[in-house]
């Protein structure tokens, strides 16, 4: 499910761009990937490298 929590971020986002948690959060929410995994998700992204942090926004990692 990371994979294609990824994958829906990717399509929208760019990885030059960066974004807010919410922003993410709502892009998950819109693939019907319920509310209630969208932090756990983004979490086990910035784990496994996949984003990373600068300030209070989230960027792609290349």
């Amino acid at each position: 499910m990371a994979t294609e929590a990824l994958t829906h971020l990717r399509t929208r986002f760019g990885s030059s761009e960066s974004f807010t948690y919410e922003q993410a959060g709502r892009v998950l929410r819109e693939h019907d990937i319920e509310s209630v995994l969208v932090d756990d998700l983004l979490e086990t992204l910035l784990l496994r490298g996949y984003l990373y942090e600068v300030g209070d926004n989230l960027r792609i990692t290349d």
